[in-house]
């Protein structure tokens, strides 16, 4: 009987095993959505230079599109909710002259509606 019992708990525990996440994965499961772009990649997008099928490249299709005039900008939201600690919410913002070059960038600390309608009832969207 106990080697029976043994072999039924191998059975249920190595489809767990197997489904564990990636020791690079957060144990704790924090939730992401949107386009992260680190400080280090916002500084190699160079002003004057940088053009739009650079940032699409390297970035993918922005969130969300403004056209001001004769400038285009793009705004490439991010939210990571963790476990523990402090959240993440921020946009990187791009904008582009009539060229398509880049004229400005930034990075700001809270995201316009993410798409998500959890999220958004959080943030008061």
């Amino acid at each position: 009987m106990r080697a029976t019992t043994l072999a039924f708990a191998l059975l249920i525990a190595a489809p767990l095993a197997l489904a564990a996440p990636p020791a690079h994965a957060n144990p704790f499961g924090a939730y992401t959505t949107g386009t992260e772009i680190t400080q280090q990649q916002l500084d190699a997008a160079e002003v004057g230079k940088t053009t739009q099928e650079d940032v699409r490249g390297a970035f993918g299709a922005p969130s969300r599109r403004e056209q001001l005039g004769d400038t285009q900008v793009w705004y490439y939201d991010f939210v990571k909710i963790k476990s523990f600690g402090k959240n993440v919410q921020e946009a990187t913002v791009f904008e582009f002259g009539k060229t398509g070059v880049l004229s400005a960038k930034s990075k700001t600390n809270a995201v316009g509606k993410t798409g998500n309608p959890l999220i958004d009832a959080a943030n008061g969207k």
